[in-house]
């Protein structure tokens, strides 16, 4: 039925009066209380004063610990979200001795994981950064490197940027010098250190035989020298990731992060 003229606003209006004079339904109020489990921490607040601060000071340290470990940061962050960190664990573990029973024991529980985030990817950090340094001192001496020496260079450089690095090169290598993992990726390296020359298609030809023989999901062709135009062209129809003298100076320099102090390029490039 229509509702047409002054009677229809009289009406709408008893019942907005109506809906809000209404008491909010137990179903409501419930709904609302799931949302609202944690309160915003306060990085500024001396202390912690409730559980639902206790549950928004854990929220902050998971994602303040993921961001500090899993992200490329400047020197300025790492300094930050350190401070952050440790002032949000102090807080919370004065807070722990007010809780009891079960609740105590699932906070402290959090706790000891967040910690151990905490520990785990500092020593991988430290890790990386002394890998990077080593790469970064041999970035500087490639001129004088052999071929072998470049190979541990590259597999160094992999190393810093978060793979884990099997050296296969050697007679019967087929083209592969490295195999590196990181998490489900398979890929292969083949390193060809020289110092004039141009890397054409028919060796990217050859080492693509090699990914597909070796099951590997991709390929870094890494060298001193430059490709071809055509060798270019065959690599970004396929697998193949070049890495030449430039983008190797810019791998090294991102593995030691932003920040950090840039070594003169080396007498090679």
């Amino acid at each position: 039925m229509e509702c047409l003229g002054p009677q229809c606003a009289t009406m709408l209006l008893e019942w907005l009066k109506a809906r809000s004079e209404a008491p909010e339904s137990e179903a409501a109020v419930r709904r609302q209380g799931l949302l609202w489990k944690a309160a915003p921490y306060q990085e500024d607040a001396p202390a912690i004063r409730s559980p639902a601060e206790l549950a928004g000071a854990l929220e902050h340290l998971e994602f303040a610990v993921f961001r500090r470990y899993q992200n490329q940061l400047t020197r300025a962050e790492r300094a930050r979200l350190d401070n952050t960190i440790e002032n949000a664990l102090f807080k919370v573990e004065r807070y722990l001795p007010r809780l009891d029973g079960e609740e105590r024991a699932r906070a402290e529980q959090q706790v000891g994981a967040l910690r151990d985030a905490v520990r785990d990817g500092r020593e991988r950090s430290e890790r990386l950064r002394r890998q990077a340094q080593r790469a970064d001192l041999k970035l500087a001496q490639l001129a004088t490197l052999t071929p072998e020496g470049f190979e541990e260079f590259v597999a160094e450089l992999f190393e810093a940027m978060g793979y884990e690095v099997e050296q296969v090169g050697g007679t019967g290598d087929q083209g592969a010098d490295l195999l590196v993992r990181r998490g489900n990726l398979l890929a292969i390296v083949q390193c060809k250190y020289h110092s004039r020359g141009v890397v054409g298609s028919p060796e990217l030809q050859k080492f693509l035989g090699t990914i597909q023989h070796t099951r590997g999901q991709k390929g870094f062709f890494v060298t001193t020298r430059t490709f071809s135009l055509a060798a270019e062209k065959f690599a970004a129809e396929h697998p193949i990731e070049l890495i030449d003298g430039p983008r190797l100076i810019e791998l090294v320099q991102q593995a030691l992060g932003p920040g950090a102090r840039r070594e003169p390029e080396p007498a090679w490039f």
